[in-house]
Parts: C-alpha cells; structure tokens; sequence
C-alpha cells in the first residue's frame, strides 16, 4: 500500500482503538484476531450459566488465551479482583490448552503501576507466561492483515492516485453536505503559521494525509471561486464542528478523524470522497479554519 492509504488505516486503527469501550472493544478484538487467524483463532462468548470459562479468546496454534479488559473504566481494587479471579479461574478448565495468558487491553496511556505489578507477580509464579498486550501489540497484528481483510475491517480508502485523479465532480458532493450543517462563529483570517502540524501535535499519519490533501488545495480554490458564497458558510460548519470535538477533550488525531467523517459524512464513503474530503480539510487548515496557530489542543495525539 502506499504512504497514503498506509496513513488513513493508521488513523482508523488509532481511532477505533481509542473510541471502542467495554463488549464493543472486545468484539472489536475478536474480529481482527479472526482474520489474522482464520481457522486457528476461537471467539468464546458467555454460554448460561457456565460463561465464558474466564476465557475472551484463544488462538490454538500460538497457545494463547485472552482476557480483554478496560482497565481505565474499573478502580485499581477492582481491576486486581478481576485479574485475580479471571487468572485462577481460567487455570482449571484451559491450562492444559494455553502457554501463555495475555492481559488484552485497551488504554493507550498504558497500564496502572498495581496492575503492572500484579501482572509481573503473576507471571513470575507461573507457568503460564502473563504478558500484557495493548495499543502497539494489537496495531502490529492488523497490519499484519492483506490490504482485502483491511478493507473488510475498516472499509475503502484512497490510495495517492485517488487524490491525483481528483476532479470537482467529486468535490461538489462534498461541499454541498458541509455547507447544509449549522455554521458558528467568525472568521480568523490571519495566515497559518508553517509548523502548524507540530503545534497541534498531530502524529506524522495525519500529516501524510493533510500533505496528500494539500496536492488538490488548487481544485478546491476553483471551486470557491466559481461558488464564491460557499467558502464562509463551510468554513464556519467546520470551525463549529471543531469546537464541538474539542470540548470532548479528544486527541489531536481523534479530532482530526472527526473532522474527516464529518466533511465526509455518514456510512462508508467511496474513496473518490475520502479523497475529496481531504482536500477541503487541508484547504481549511492551510486557511487556518480548524486547528490552533499557537500552542495545543487538550489529549495526546
């Protein structure tokens, strides 16, 4: 794949991994181990009264055994009972099957120091091994997968050739549903200063595509001034939309990605929208539309 359809699955996986919580993550989870591991890798899922068996999933090959966990929804004490409970009693129904115990989590800040403490303390009674597996563990299994199983996961996205052959046919769309949104506040019209991206503390797959997008910032500048109404109702759609996402205290590449679905719209777009999409979002961050001139926005990118 190339750095830019590389790019947009790094923002969709960094994405889904941080919005993703409690049943939803964990099946989340299951889905991309089942196409990283067809046929080796077993969803479990509660069955009456005997549950799971303290058991989130198991790939046969590797001897691998899943807890999924959402450590930052639990308090330190819960977090430790359910590890706890969740270790021993996995032991008497699989620990003939399983090699190695994996602590499957979803915070990308990282793990508590008593949860820390408790998995090193766990593995160093064992066997079997206790290994923590988070952000990167997981990141590095999807991309893993063929670009088809990709695609099946997150949807379709533009490759550098969707974004050169883009032309305002496919522009229009775009600009018509941002333009019907509800407009807020009033134009900042100083110029954007040149290391905008490092201010906001976007990480180096936005800028890739914000790059990407800055190639067809000229078809964009046609279309206003053939339309030339259009430019201060859109742009004040998306400074709405920005100030909306900020006030959720998200990451800078979280916002971005809502900025994306938002100049997108709903569904799975084409990636002759997607294309589009990104260039009127770099348009309005080279206009200084979205994104701060100075210092950064709250969250880590």
């Amino acid at each position: 794949m190339d750095d830019v359809e590389r790019a947009f699955r790094e923002l969709q996986f960094k994405t889904a991994y941080l919005e993703k919580k409690g049943n939803e993550f964990q099946d989340w989870f299951a889905t991309i181990m089942e196409k990283r591991f067809p046929g080796d890798f077993i969803r479990v899922r509660p069955w009456g009264k005997a549950g799971d068996r303290k058991n989130d999933g198991y790939v046969r090959s590797k001897r691998w055994l899943f807890q999924v966990y959402a450590p930052n929804d639990m308090s330190a004490k819960a977090a430790l009972a359910k590890i706890d409970e969740d270790y021993t009693g996995a032991l008497p129904c699989w620990q003939e099957y399983f090699d190695t115990w994996i602590f499957m989590h979803n915070s990308k800040l990282g793990l508590g120091p008593d949860v820390a403490a408790k998995l090193v303390e766990l593995d160093g009674a064992g066997p079997p091994a206790v290994v923590a597996w988070g952000f990167e563990e997981l990141r590095r299994i999807v991309f893993e997968l063929k670009v088809a199983e990709l695609a099946s996961l997150f949807g379709p996205v533009p490759q550098k050739r969707d974004i050169v052959n883009l032309g305002l046919e496919s522009l229009s769309p775009v600009l018509d549903h941002i333009s019907a949104m509800e407009p807020s506040l009033e134009p900042d019209l100083r110029p954007p200063p040149a290391d905008k991206i490092d201010r906001n503390m976007l990480s180096e797959h936005v800028a890739i595509l914000l790059k990407a997008g800055m190639t067809r910032v000229d078809l964009v500048r046609k279309y206003f001034r053939v339309q030339p109404g259009r430019r201060d109702e859109i742009a004040e759609s998306f400074r709405h939309r920005y100030d909306e996402v900020r006030s959720d205290s998200l990451s800078p590449d979280e916002t971005f990605a809502a900025l994306q679905r938002h100049a997108a719209g709903d569904g799975v777009p084409s990636p002759s929208r997607q294309s589009a999409a990104l260039a009127v979002l770099a348009f309005f961050f080279e206009e200084c539309d979205i994104f701060e001139r100075e210092g950064v926005q709250g969250g880590t990118a």
